[in-house]
C-alpha cells in the first residue's frame, strides 16, 4: 500500500483477532505501531516496529498513558487511531443485566470517543491522519439475543458517520469496518461448541464460509494508504455476502 512506511499507529484490541491482524498487517507494511490491549500482545516480539502495552481502556489514566507510549515511542505523533477493541455478551434481553450493558458500552462505545477524543490533536497535525472503528453488521441489523453488543455497534456505526462530518475539514477520514461472522477470540467457542450456529452463518455468507482475521485486515491498510484518501464516513462489509442473503 502506498504511504504507510514510516507512519505512526494507534491499534486498541490488539492482542489477538481483528485487532492483531490489523496491527501485524501495519508493521508488514512498514508502519510503526503501538499495540494496546488488556491482555499482553504476545506476538510483538516479531517486530521491531511495534510497543506493546498492556492497558484497560476504561480505567481513567489510560489517556495520558496512551500519549507518553506515543510521545517516546512514536515521538510524538499519530497518523492513524484504529479502534478494534470490543466485547460481545450474548442472552436475551431480560437476562442481560446492567453490569453487562455498563462494560459492554463502556470498552465497543465509551472507550472509543475518549481515546479519539485524546488523539484527535495530533491527528490534525498528520498529513494522512485516518480514523478507523471497528463496527459489525450487526450496526446495521439487529439478531435476537445479543442487544448490549448491538447497540454498541450501532452507536459505533453513528459515531464514524458524525465523526467524518466534524473532522473532514481537517483531512482526517473516518470509516467503519462491519465484520460479519469471524472467527476470533471472543467467537471461536460460540462456533465450535454450537453447530447449528455456525452452520447458520457459514450458509449466511455468500461464499460459504466463515471469516478469518486476516480477511479484514487488508481493508484497514487500503483505507489508512493514500489510496484510500477520498473514502470517509461509511461503514464497509467485509462479511463474505453475509448482508446480500436477506
Amino acid at each position: 500500500m502506498k504511504g504507510l512506511i514510516n507512519r505512526n499507529a494507534v491499534v486498541t484490541g490488539a492482542a489477538s483477532g481483528i485487532g492483531a491482524a490489523i496491527a501485524k498487517r501495519f508493521c508488514d507494511e512498514g508502519v510503526n505501531v503501538l499495540a494496546i490491549d488488556r491482555n499482553a500482545v504476545s506476538w510483538a516480539d516479531s517486530y521491531e516496529n511495534v510497543r506493546s502495552v498492556q492497558l484497560d481502556l476504561t480505567n481513567g489514566s489510560t489517556p495520558g498513558l496512551v500519549l507518553e507510549n506515543i510521545n517516546s515511542f512514536l515521538k510524538g505523533s499519530c497518523d492513524i487511531l484504529v479502534n478494534a477493541a470490543g466485547v460481545s455478551a450474548m442472552a436475551p434481553f431480560e437476562e442481560t443485566n446492567a453490569e453487562v450493558w455498563d462494560t459492554t458500552l463502556a470498552i465497543n462505545f465509551e472507550a472509543v470517543t475518549v481515546l479519539t477524543r485524546t488523539l484527535l490533536p495530533l491527528l490534525k497535525k498528520s498529513d494522512q491522519a485516518r480514523v478507523i472503528m471497528i463496527g459489525s453488521i450487526c450496526s446495521e441489523f439487529a439478531p435476537a439475543g445479543m442487544s448490549a453488543y448491538v447497540v454498541s455497534k450501532h452507536a459505533v456505526l453513528g459515531l464514524t458517520r458524525a465523526l467524518a462530518s466534524e473532522f473532514g475539514g481537517d483531512g482526517i477520514t473516518v470509516n467503519c469496518i462491519q465484520p460479519g461472522a469471524i472467527v476470533t477470540g471472543i467467537t471461536a467457542a460460540g462456533f465450535e461448541g454450537n453447530s447449528p450456529f455456525r452452520e447458520h452463518w457459514e450458509n449466511k455468507a455468500a461464499i460459504g464460509r466463515l471469516g478469518q482475521p486476516d480477511d479484514v485486515a487488508p481493508l484497514a491498510a487500503f483505507l489508512v494508504s493514500e489510496e484510500g484518501r477520498f473514502i470517509s464516513g461509511h461503514g464497509i462489509y467485509v462479511d463474505g455476502g453475509a448482508m446480500q442473503q436477506g
